[in-house]
């Protein structure tokens, strides 16, 4: 496998959508657990992760040993990559196979999830105990962090002392200092960048499909509904971009993807109504596409909980806002069965893990 640079998250290679979604062969999975595919080295990875999953004992072990045999050269080449995903921060981290620059890149990238760390940090060794205690911002934010730091006994004199003054100083007060300056477009704060922790509020209710289906029955009786509806194609992409959020509200429906799709252009797009696309059911799939590989909307925490609920949101795409989730929402998607098979497997490994006691996986990282 090559090194070349991923590409934007939000463009994943469709060879890799497809297998994401369920849809491909067993000899294409199999092709890309061996690493046989020629495509991005972020995409491979990510899907051989996915693929460890895999229904079939041959293509599940495939990946197994192509992961095990990627580079340091390599790994450091994804990790210092600002784009890469959580998901392949977290199997690197845990699998304890990491050292030197690959391991002080990946732990002190923003996207390494809360999970990843307090894994390491609860029986790592001293060296890389060190590198944690100098992610600061991190320590700040994840009091659970400074505590499991604290009760490893490899943890140096030094960085004791270190701890202590760090939450001396700034641990109960960051909530506000940090707070204060992000912008409060919505009601829901933002989640930590890729963190595991529950947001401090709850994402606003899911429509079942039931109350989804008579709420799309009661919009189309509405005077606005009927009024776009007579419009013309060139007429509703001039609407999606001047018209008011109820008129985009229904804009986004349409079965013109030209049009839907312009409405995501308007200047006068608000987050709450980013939110409330992201839980339809009856938008077009490349609407729920374009949402998912924007950073400023997926980082809003509302955003990211309503993509992975939403059973029209391609798996591929889903799995990577996993991490993501307070562990509550983690519990509730593994259940939920209008979610594809792999987004509910991956649900259950991330709760699993943050729910059961630390394995030893951190020992053998140095």
């Amino acid at each position: 496998m090559g090194a070349e640079p991923a590409k934007a998250r939000g463009s994943r290679h469709p060879l890799v959508e497809k297998i994401l979604e369920g849809s491909a062969p067993e000899a294409l999975r199999q092709a890309a657990a061996r690493g046989a595919m020629p495509i991005p080295l972020h995409d491979l990875v990510y899907a051989q992760i996915c693929l460890l999953q895999d229904g079939v004992p041959a293509v599940a072990q495939a990946a197994v040993a192509s992961l095990a045999a990627i580079s340091e050269g390599n790994l450091l080449s994804l990790f210092r990559d600002p784009g890469c995903e959580p998901v392949i921060l977290d199997h690197f981290a845990r699998g304890g196979r990491l050292s030197g620059q690959a391991l002080e890149t990946a732990v002190a990238h923003p996207s390494i999830p809360d999970a990843a760390l307090e894994t390491l940090a609860a029986e790592a060794a001293s060296d890389t105990l060190n590198l944690i205690v100098t992610n600061e911002v991190r320590i700040i934010g994840n009091p659970r962090l400074l505590g499991l730091l604290r009760a490893n006994p490899n943890l140096s004199a030094d960085n004791r002392r270190r701890l202590l003054e760090l939450e001396r100083d700034f641990v109960g007060k960051e909530a506000i200092e940090v707070r204060r300056p992000q912008p409060e477009a919505i009601p829901l704060p933002e989640a930590p960048p890729e963190g595991v922790e529950a947001p401090p509020e709850e994402p606003p209710p899911i429509m079942t499909p039931e109350q989804e289906k008579e709420f799309e029955e009661a919009l189309r009786r509405t005077p606005t509904f009927q009024r776009v509806a007579k419009l013309n194609v060139a007429e509703k992409v001039q609407l999606a971009m001047k018209g008011n959020a109820e008129e985009r509200a229904i804009l986004i429906r349409d079965s013109a993807k030209m049009v839907s799709m312009q409405v995501l252009k308007s200047p006068k797009l608000s987050d709450n109504e980013i939110i409330s696309f992201a839980n339809m059911r009856s938008i077009h799939e490349d609407v729920l596409r374009v949402i998912a590989g924007s950073r400023e909307w997926t980082k809003a925490y509302s955003v990211a909980h309503a993509l992975v609920r939403n059973p029209k949101t391609p798996a591929g795409l889903t799995v990577q806002f996993l991490p993501r989730l307070g562990t509550r929402d983690l519990k509730i998607v593994q259940g939920d069965k209008n979610v594809p098979e792999l987004v509910r497997r991956q649900a259950r490994n991330l709760f699993l893990q943050r729910t059961q006691p630390p394995k030893k996986l951190g020992k053998k990282a140095h």
